[in-house]
């Protein structure tokens, strides 16, 4: 009750004439209740008067015995009492051994549990307390075995396959060598002949030469992967070695022909259609310009004056298409172009079409997997990106020695 009784509702409390579920209604409440207590008797009278109430429940002996009808019973043992029918069944269940006898039969096998399960029953000597606390717990042990059982096996396979990549796990690394490659005292394991961690999964290769983990890429693209992974070894890309043209001599001239140096694109591969040229500075030069021409030598732009060491082409160069650049210098009315004879020409080339949109194919994919773009971005020749996403593999997997040597064989071809 969380309103307080009525003045006659206390009245009729005092003088114990409400009906008994009214009465223990407001005999609760007042007992809670400074205000409401003060205006009813003492302390003394409100247990006298409860003590009545409990009198009142039981039968004089020449009465018709008073008990608990079959639906008081099941709503009992189901929890479905409402709060009045349950205080008054507790308290006659408290001294009736008839009804409790009924309510024990019902309890364990008669009667689905309620919604909040049955009611544990205070006077029901099997289950007290420490009793209940004990099936509980052993309950929960069940099933937490259970559950561990259930995934223990396929947990136990996936870091077999994983062993040279996690190497912080002292179960799994007396399984692979430093090549990532499985070793025969694993014969029981899964037959992978490598296993990598890449990113939030991993990439094993079997003895069919089965690649796993990404199977989201196109199967020319898991072709370039197993192939890396099986030869141990990435292909240099074929524009590279054309890019790289050898320095030729001249025998009536001295010098490298490089006055200044050229920062990039210089030898490499760009993305981007619209690259930006970048070298560095003459002393005491006034002025820069820089020209750009095609395989023919065809000139196809040329910056205005510039007082920066860097320039954006505004004009879009073709796909796939190679081109070579110079810097002319202005200096106290002198022009220095660099690079010149005998130093080989500054080309560089466009990715084309197919290329970008295989790496914009793996990217949707599989963003995180350093593996993927590793390999794809060094046969593309982005070998910037190329040595940074496997540094990221590496660091991953540090003992394993076929991810230090595709990141050597990287770094071996980055070098100016």
């Amino acid at each position: 009750m969380n309103e307080h009784p009525t003045k006659q509702e206390l009245d009729e409390y005092r003088s114990r004439v409400l009906a008994p579920g009214e009465f223990v209604s407001v005999h609760r409440h007042v007992n809670a209740c400074p205000r409401c207590a003060a205006e009813c008797d003492s302390s003394q009278d409100l247990a006298r008067d409860l003590d009545d109430l409990h009198a009142g429940l039981l039968y004089a002996p020449d009465e018709t015995p008073y008990h608990l009808s079959a639906d008081e019973v099941l709503n009992y043992v189901r929890g479905t009492a409402d709060e009045i029918d349950l205080e008054i069944a507790e308290s006659h269940l408290s001294i009736c051994s008839t009804c409790r006898s009924e309510v024990e039969q019902h309890a364990p096998f008669d009667v689905k549990p309620a919604r909040f399960g049955p009611r544990r029953l205070p006077f029901v000597s099997a289950w007290q307390p420490w009793r209940v606390a004990a099936v509980m717990c052993g309950g929960i042990i069940l099933i937490l075995l259970t559950i561990w059982f259930l995934r223990s096996k396929p947990v136990q396979r996936t870091e077999q396959a994983a062993g040279p990549a996690n190497q912080s796990s002292p179960q799994s690394s007396p399984a692979v060598d430093e090549q990532g490659l499985r070793t025969p005292a694993d014969s029981a394991a899964p037959e992978f002949v490598l296993a990598l961690n890449d990113g939030d999964r991993k990439v094993t290769v079997d003895k069919q030469g089965t690649l796993a983990g990404l199977e989201q890429l196109s199967p020319a693209i898991q072709r370039k992967i197993r192939t890396a992974l099986q030869a141990g070894r990435l292909e240099p890309p074929s524009d590279l070695v054309q890019l790289a043209t050898q320095s030729s001599t001249l025998l009536s001239e001295s010098g490298d022909g490089l006055p200044f140096q050229l920062i990039g694109p210089v030898g490499q591969v760009v993305r981007t259609e619209k690259p930006t040229f970048r070298w560095r500075a003459l002393a005491g030069a006034q002025s820069y310009t820089v020209s750009v021409t095609d395989a023919d030598l065809n000139e196809v732009a040329t910056s205005p004056p510039l007082n920066t060491t860097q320039w954006r082409i505004s004009k879009p160069l073709k796909e796939g298409g190679i081109y070579s650049w110079q810097v002319t210098a202005l200096k106290e009315g002198v022009r220095i172009t660099s690079p010149v004879l005998p130093a080989p020409q500054a080309k560089f080339k466009v990715m084309d079409r197919a290329t970008t949109e295989m790496l914009q194919q793996a990217q949707r994919a599989y963003p995180s997997s350093h593996l993927t773009l590793g390999v794809l971005y060094a046969e593309a020749g982005l070998l910037d990106e190329a040595e940074r996403e496997l540094r990221l593999l590496v660091r991953e997997n540090p003992r394993v020695a076929l991810a230090q040597k595709l990141l050597r064989q990287v770094q071996s071809s980055n070098k100016p």
